[in-house]
């Protein structure tokens, strides 16, 4: 995976004409996996994928990536933003997938999940990251938006500035690790922030932060949950301690891996010392169990 070796197609989602951004590597010997990056400011699915994305081709897999409608490159033509299952299922189509293994961090998770519990023909296997889905519990709703917090704020306060501040960005990247000072956090940042000199993906991603205050989370009803009838993998992070504040860790974790018990078949792995994003935490050991998951779900 090269950020240079991008790819476009012209899809159109309900009648939105939508201009895909997307990385694909290898042969499908072994079958097709479909990445879906995570949501926030200078999201791309390079920024998400590229410490995984090669492992998976080596592997025996063909790897498609695209970079979801207003984040990366990706540009909506239009002023709707597609909803994102009905984007996931018109790029498939356009690129000729039918039945993959789906891959999906936070907001892609989110996104992969009720694809497959809508087209569970389709849907290999489905792997969930970023404590997304969960389950919806009366614990939940008790903390209202989950856009009313100190990382959320801070993300807002930066985009109120007169200009975007690499360090300020850094900032808000390092809350998505458990370690503020991993190796990660600096790339991470420049990817992010290259993404953002987009004029259109700059006033996006501030739409959607100054917006966020509104949002009550990704609550899932059981219902949508028991549809999903694909072997499942959840790979948490345990620790989220940056991106949530403590009055909410424990109950949106315990929400999360419910979502591991009310999915049929699913096999739940929490990662100590590890956050939002274990594919770029522990990309070695996240790699080593997504393809064995993979290779046992053919």
């Amino acid at each position: 995976m090269d950020i240079n070796s991008a790819k476009s197609i012209l899809i159109s989602v309900d009648q939105i004409q939508v201009d895909t951004c997307y990385f694909q590597e290898g042969e499908a010997l072994k079958g097709d996996v479909v990445l879906m990056h995570t949501g926030g400011a200078g999201a791309s699915a390079f920024m998400c994928w590229f410490l995984n994305f090669n492992a998976l081709v080596k592997a025996g897999y063909r790897v498609t990536a695209p970079d979801a409608p207003g984040f990366g490159k990706t540009k909506i033509h239009g002023e709707n933003t597609p909803d994102p299952v009905s984007f996931l299922r018109s790029f498939l189509k356009a690129m000729e997938i039918s039945r993959c293994h789906l891959v999906g961090n936070s907001m892609g998770g989110m996104t992969v999940s009720k694809y497959a519990a809508e087209h569970p023909e389709l849907v290999s296997s489905l792997t969930l990251s970023g404590g997304e889905p969960r389950v919806e519990t009366s614990q939940v709703s008790t903390l209202g938006s989950l856009g009313a917090t100190p990382r959320n704020d801070f993300v807002r306060k930066m985009f109120n500035k007169p200009q975007l501040l690499l360090e300020d960005l850094r900032t808000a990247t390092a809350d998505f690790f458990f370690d503020r000072d991993h190796e990660m956090v600096g790339t991470v940042t420049e990817l992010r922030f290259n993404t953002l000199m987009d004029k259109n993906t700059y006033a996006f991603a501030k739409e959607n932060s100054l917006g966020q205050i509104k949002r009550r989370g990704s609550d899932a009803p059981v219902s949508y949950l028991e549809k999903i009838l694909s072997p499942t993998l959840l790979l948490h992070g345990r620790d989220e301690i940056w991106f949530y504040p403590a009055t909410h860790r424990e109950i949106l974790m315990d929400a999360a891996l419910k979502a591991g018990v009310t999915i049929p078949d699913c096999t739940t792995i929490l990662l100590p010392h590890c956050a939002h994003w274990p594919q770029i935490e522990y990309p070695f050991l996240y790699n080593q169990l997504l393809i064995g998951f993979l290779d046992r779900n053919p």
